[in-house]
This record gives C-alpha cells, structure tokens and sequence, in this order.
C-alpha cells in the first residue's frame, strides 16, 4: 500500500495562529496587545486577520519576536473566508467561488472559517464547501465557538470532503476576538527556518497539525506504518473515511500498520490520526492518502 503523505521530518515545529481580530475592527484588544498576548503564551507566528481589512504587519516587526503573516477575514457579503499570505484585500464579494479565485491570484491561502458556527452549525452548508473549489483546507477546531451558537470542531465536515476525493488540510484558530479566545487552538508548521515566506510554505505543503494542548514531536511513515511520538501519554485514533475508527492506541509513541489496522469497511482512500491527552487537550494530523 502506498502513503502519500506531507510530513519530511525536516525542520522544527513552530506554533502559531491564524485568526485574529484586534482594534482595528470587532476585536477588543489592540494589535500591540494581542502581540504581547501571544508572545506571553509562547506561540511562534501569528496573522492578524482583520474583518475585510489588511494591518500591514510591517509596522509590528520591530516589536515583536513572533514571525507575523499578512491576513484579512474575507467577511462581508457571505459566508466567511481567511486569506492569509494576503497582498491586498480582495473584494468581499457575494460569489465566494470568485473570492477564493481573488486570493488565489496572489498566491495566497484561502481558508473557509468554523464551518460550524450558527445555531444550526451551518455557516458553511457543506453543499457549498463541496462546490466551492481552490481553497487549502478549513478550520476543523475555532476556539471562538467555544463561546458562541455552533460548535468549534468540524471534522465531520472535513470528513465528508475527504472522503468525497477533495484534497484539503485541516487548520486549528482561536479567531480571538477578546483575551478568553486566546490560546484554545492552534496550528503547528515543521520549517527549516523561522520567516513568514517558509510558515507559508510548510502550512500550503500542509507540513502541519492541529492542537488543543497535545504536543507532537515527530510524524514519520517507515515500511508502511504511521508512527507518531508526543510528549505525553496519548490515546491515538486511526480515522479513515466518512469518519470511522478503524483503530485505537495508547502511549508516548503510537503506530499503526497498513493495511493491517484498516479493519471497517473495504475502501479506504486515506486515514488520518486524532491523539487525546489530558482533560479535553487533543491533536489532529494531516491526511494520508492511500493508493
């Protein structure tokens, strides 16, 4: 069996987050603040991801130690979208589909956000994340709606497009809009060096995992197994199409064999691996596709 995977094992893990709202628009704290905010809780990179508004984070280098990306949250008109890696901001148009053409256009990231918000966890109806096509993948874990209508994980939407052949990462945020909002989630990049042009890379590459508070150090395929090492006891779960558990371990390093562990249902296009620490901490992993 064949296992395409993003992960080289080359570079370190560096952590970041890529919402966030400050002053400038709906959030509550200013840029300055939120900076020292998130270099307090030790997170490595960050993009200010103002609502249909460019903060050129050229103005902030100098005082700070985070790498800073350049971001907008595509927001009015329509369902909401993150453009990170962002030039300019793109017209927030009611036609999505032209949106993500828009900041594709300038070599960007175009992120779909909390699929899940909404009484009725329908922000994004999966019909449209289905039909809407050129996005890099979407927010599985928004810390946000731990505190709003929805729920903040979505994986079950990222299920659905997986296993319907579409090729999309995973990303974990707080989209913080107040100092609560920071810290709940957060997405992981292995670079071989700390500068916004590699963070984008790793996270285009999808060289990255998703964390609540459970620590990965090491992500490797060897003779068709998945073998992952955290830095704490974790129960891993091997998760292949529409969702199904195909396995479970326990342990500071887990692995699973393939095709061996593949144990429900006949076809299996890709697995992926969920690792729950203590309390409600957890990890996801990026897609392994099979062949």
């Amino acid at each position: 069996m064949q296992i395409e995977h993003p992960y080289t094992g080359d570079g370190r893990w560096l952590r970041g987050n890529l919402h966030t709202h400050t002053t400038e628009t709906d959030g509550a704290d200013t840029v300055e603040e939120v900076l020292d905010a998130y270099e307090s809780i030790g997170h490595d990179f960050l993009a200010i991801s103002d609502h249909d508004l460019l903060v050129d984070p050229d103005r902030y280098r100098a005082d700070t130690s985070l790498t800073l990306l350049p971001a907008v949250e595509v927001t009015a008109n329509g369902t909401h979208v993150v453009h990170v890696g962002a030039t300019a901001v793109v017209e927030p148009r009611a036609d999505r589909q032209a949106v993500v053409d828009d900041i594709r256009e300038q070599g960007a990231m175009a992120i779909p956000a909390h699929p899940n918000w909404e009484a009725d966890f329908d922000h994004w109806p999966q019909r449209r994340l289905s039909e809407l096509t050129g996005y890099h993948g979407i927010e599985i874990y928004n810390g946000n709606i731990e505190r709003c209508p929805g729920t903040p994980l979505a994986t079950d939407r990222w299920d659905q497009l997986l296993s319907a052949g579409r090729r999309v990462w995973g990303f974990g945020t707080d989209d913080t809009h107040d100092a609560v909002d920071i810290g709940n989630a957060w997405t992981v990049v292995q670079v071989a060096e700390r500068t916004p042009a590699a963070v984008l890379e790793a996270l285009t590459a999808g060289q990255t995992y998703v964390s609540t508070g459970v620590d990965i150090e090491r992500i490797a395929v060897e003779d068709g197994s998945i073998e992952l090492d955290a830095s704490e006891r974790v129960t891993a779960r091997l998760v292949s199409d529409w969702g199904r558990v195909q396995r479970t371990r326990a342990g500071e390093t887990v692995r699973f064999h393939l095709p061996d562990d593949l144990v429900y249902g006949r076809e299996h296009s890709y697995v992926r691996v969920e690792c729950r620490g203590r309390g409600d901490d957890a990890a996801w992993t990026q897609p392994f596709y099979l062949a």
